[in-house]
């Protein structure tokens, strides 16, 4: 990230400043009269060794914190990181602490370069979705935010500074001196509430880069590109005469010049201050007071200094304090015989409580500060800057005074580390408490670096949404379970259709279960469903199965159960003996599994008066488990067992012959599997398709159950099975991709034996490595199965209904009563006017990544399609009449000019 030295201030790429400006880069410059006189031309630093920065005088120790989240976390949480830096910083009593806040861009190309080798084997359209995304990305701000702490450790020997510069011995004399104060920092420091590590090679010169060409464009770190952590006066240089500082007298910005690639970049920088805050609440009504510039959607950068001060200091500047009150109290009693002021009595008060505080209290809460808090905005030109510095003063009315002085060049020298204090105009006395609920760290962090692009942030931050759904099994060894929930129209059924697009162009195998035939509009896509794409041919990437067109026996409960994987288990045993005490374990499960679906699947074949009846009940039974139950038995075996027994048995037996005759029955009987497996096996991706399926109403007796309606239940639940053993025979170190849409549909319509499926689904997930997306209406179908145990990650979104918030939330991991659910119920807001569709969809994404300590988490994300036309039709479920069949049958097709809203609308 070093520059290179042909990139001089009056090098190559760089012009001579204009008369009337001063450079205060090199020794080169225009002394003119009339311009704004520097400070000097040299700036403080001289030095970097690892963490510590050296000044002619001062030595700074430089840490980076870890960023927090805000959104979503509890106030007891918040309150306690608020207690915890504000204790870090009383502990630091005596030291001066600087800030910087700052932002590291976050190339597209480095998320690309992640994302293609993320990617187990990327097909053809996965480079053009790839190229889509980077485009929409680059029309967005993304950018890391980085917040640097330095603890002065104290002014240096000038003798041992000038030894220094000669002898190695004596520097080591030197950092020998300080080893023991800075152990002690580097503890405070990496306690919560900073939660920070030493800032060292990139992340130093990162820093220093972005300080010296504040608000002008600089080159970001390749990865993996070479890094020092020591920088001497020579390497100072480089960046010292990079870019170039000029100002005219009292001018209300400053112009930074740096050079890319021989290209000169001017930025005009605008330096604010923090004047006065009032009453603030964090967190129970106010963000904290520093993170606020997040929401703004353009750079901001913070520097503050904060001296906490010893109550022994505090006391006598109280005590001096209420002597200047007492007097002016005398003076208006005494020499005017006048009242005086309310005011004075309460700055009395004030003073005495403050005192008071500072003697009793032990925690180190009460510690009073001194401090001053610059913001500095940039634009391209003036009148840009001071658009965007009005901005921030507007963001921060009416708690908050921000000001903006004179002096500008001076103001903008204190962003760069080792520079002195400007002015101390504007001095601000927090109480500790105030300082620490600025929480400059907290920002919206959600998602990993390497997966699918799925949109942004939209709450306290903008930032891009990247999600690799098998990140949860491969790193973080958690389960793969991924709910979607939300009200019909909150687009959970597209979300699901963005990942399934997405997986299979990266070359994921896996499965899909789509009751509602939404999905497989996929396949109308040639990248997906093959045929021309780009000029060529290409084969089809997934195929649809219509499970109710489906020859007899290919939903044999016998053949939809899969075999325990002897390669999983013989991975995990740790002992031959082990080996074969769990294939046995697992392959008797298997079996029980099977005859306990050949139970549920032949009882919902009889009448409603037989199948409720006890004794019918284990007289199937008994037949079952007198039956062979490997995946190649047939439940016609069962029918005939039956025909062989008694006047019962034989009752029961002519039912289910009858029910072996309709459409629906003869899928159980019969057994249709190996043909089966062997179609399945020629594409990487299989849509099951249920489109038809009459499934019984919700709280609709069973007696009242059509025949169709009776029959739902087993062909959800066989037809998940079958879906399943795909996932099974596979390598278990293979990515794989299985995802239920409408889950509600076989959890509560297929009775046990779906929740069963999920839970199993839900419990091998990370055995299996397998990402399972699991959409559902109401959150109570994944709560029912009693697996939010196995819950990696979730998605919700629109949720008005009371019970359902509730079920959400505890999928979410939240309590009641908080004000969460107006969240969910405000989601995806709609609009009044019937013409237009909202042209995007918000989610709660909670994305499992160690999200209850703060580190990665929960947020409002927005995701929109309009960068993948496509797609975005393929998966438009909204109703359109224009386009309706009839119409066209009628010789009077749709006008596509007229219809076509695929630009805006997601269903």
């Amino acid at each position: 990230m070093r520059r290179p030295r042909t990139e001089r201030a009056y090098g190559p790429g760089f012009e001579k400043p204009k008369p009337g400006r001063k450079s205060v880069f090199g020794r080169g410059g225009d002394d003119s009269k009339g311009v704004h006189e520097p400070r000097g031309d040299k700036w403080a630093l001289e030095e970097v060794r690892g963490h510590l920065t050296f000044t002619g005088d001062r030595i700074i120790a430089w840490y980076l914190a870890e960023p927090q989240t805000w959104s979503f976390r509890a106030h007891s949480d918040l309150e306690a990181l608020i207690t915890d830096q504000a204790s870090q910083l009383a502990d630091l009593v005596g030291n001066t602490i600087h800030g910087r806040v700052t932002t590291r861009p976050y190339p597209v190309r480095h998320w690309a370069h992640a994302a293609f080798a993320n990617a187990p084997d990327p097909q053809p359209g996965f480079e053009e979705m790839m190229a889509r995304n980077q485009a929409h990305m680059a029309a967005h701000s993304q950018a890391d935010k980085l917040v640097y702490y330095g603890v002065d450790l104290g002014r240096r020997d000038a003798t041992v500074r000038t030894l220094a510069k000669f002898s190695a011995s004596a520097a080591e004399r030197e950092m020998a001196a300080i080893s023991e104060r800075l152990d002690t920092v580097n503890r405070v420091m990496s306690r919560p509430g900073f939660s920070a590590r030493p800032a060292v090679g990139h992340d130093m010169e990162w820093m220093i880069a972005r300080s010296l060409s504040l608000g002008a464009k600089i080159p970001v770190p390749e990865p993996g590109e070479a890094q020092q952590n020591f920088l001497d006066t020579d390497d100072m240089a480089e960046w010292f005469e990079s870019v170039a500082w000029s100002a005219e007298p009292l001018a209300p910005t400053v112009q930074v010049t740096s050079s890319i690639g021989g290209r000169q970049e001017t930025s005009h920088v605008c330096v604010l201050t923090v004047s006065r805050i009032g009453d603030i609440e964090v967190p129970e009504t106010h963000a904290p007071w520093m993170a606020k510039t997040d929401a703004l959607g353009f750079p901001v950068e913070w520097s503050f200094r904060v001296e906490p001060r010893s109550p022994e200091d505090v006391s006598r500047e109280m005590a001096s304090l209420t002597r200047r009150i007492d007097g002016q109290v005398s003076h208006w009693s005494e020499d005017h015989g006048k009242r005086p002021p309310k005011q004075l009595s309460r700055q009395a008060g004030r003073a005495a409580d403050v005192e008071d505080e500072m003697r009793s209290e032990f925690t180190g809460l009460s510690t009073r500060t001194r401090g001053w808090y610059r913001i500095a905005v940039t634009g391209r030109t003036e009148a840009e800057a001071l658009d965007k510095a009005q901005k921030v003063v507007d963001l921060y009315r009416p708690q908050i005074k921000i000001t903006r002085q004179l002096g500008q060049y001076h103001l903008a020298r204190e962003f760069v580390p080792g520079e002195p204090l400007a002015s101390t105009a504007h001095a601000r006395k927090f109480p500790v408490l105030k300082v620490a609920a600025g929480l400059p760290a907290v920002t919206a962090e959600v998602g990993d670096k390497r997966g699918f692009y799925l949109g942004e942030t939209s709450a306290m931050a903008s930032r891009a949404v990247l999600m690799d759904p098998w990140y949860l099994t491969e790193v973080m060894e958690q389960a793969g379970l991924i709910p979607l929930v939300g009200t019909p129209g909150s687009g959970k059924s597209t979300l699901m259709g963005v990942v399934i697009y997405m997986s299979i162009l990266s070359g994921i195998h896996g499965v899909a279960m789509d009751p509602a035939g939404r999905l497989q509009r996929l396949m109308a896509l040639p990248e997906i469903g093959g045929g021309l794409f780009n000029g060529q041919q290409v084969p089809a990437r997934a195929r649809s199965v219509d499970v109710l067109g489906g020859r007899p026996g290919s939903l044999s409960p016998y053949a939809v159960v899969p075999d325990p994987n002897p390669e999983l288990i013989r991975a995990e045993a740790m002992s031959d003996h082990e080996f074969a005490e769990r294939l046995h374990r697992e392959r008797s499960a298997a079996v029980q599994q099977r005859r306990d679906l050949t139970v549920s699947v032949l009882r919902s074949c009889l009448p409603v008066g037989l199948a409720n009846n006890e004794e019918v009940l284990k007289r199937i039974r008994a037949r079952v488990m007198e039956a062979q139950a490997d995946r190649g038995a047939d439940t016609s075996t069962i029918v005939k067992m039956l025909f062989e027994g008694d006047g019962g048995d034989q009752e029961i037996a002519r039912e289910l012959a009858a029910a072996r005759e309709r459409e629906l029955g003869r899928l159980f009987f019969g057994n249709d599997f190996l043909q089966s497996d062997a179609e399945l096996k020629g594409t990487p991706f299989t849509f099951y398709n249920l489109k038809g399926l009459n499934t019984p109403p919700e709280h609709v007796p069973r007696e009242e159950w059509s025949a169709e309606e009776q029959m739902a239940r087993p062909i959800m639940t066989l037809a998940a099975w079958s879906a399943l053993h795909l996932i099974y025979r596979s390598d278990p170190n293979e990515r794989k991709l299985f995802a239920l849409d409408e889950a509600h549909e076989v959890t509560q319509a297929s009775g046990g034996t779906g929740r069963a499926l999920v839970h199993k689904l839900s419990s091998d997930s990370r055995k299996n490595n397998c990402a399972a997306l699991v959409s559902t209406q109401n959150a109570s179908a994944i709560l029912g199965s009693d697996i939010n145990n196995f819950v990696g990650a979730a998605f919700v979104g629109r949720t008005q209904d009371e019970t359902a918030q509730r079920d959400a939330l505890k999928l979410l991991g939240k309590p009641e009563g908080l004000g969460y659910e107006s969240i969910l119920a405000r989601l995806s807001p709609r609009t009044r006017r019937g013409d237009e569709q909202l042209g995007y969809r918000e989610f709660i994404y909670r994305d499992g990544l160690g999200g209850d300590t703060g580190h990665g988490g929960m947020e409002i994300i927005k995701v929109t399609l309009n960068h993948h036309p496509g797609l975005q039709e393929a998966l438009n479920t909204t109703a359109d009449p224009t386009r309706r069949v009839s119409r066209a049958i009628g010789g009077q097709p749709a006008d596509p000019s007229e219809t076509d809203r695929s630009g805006d609308g997601i269903g």
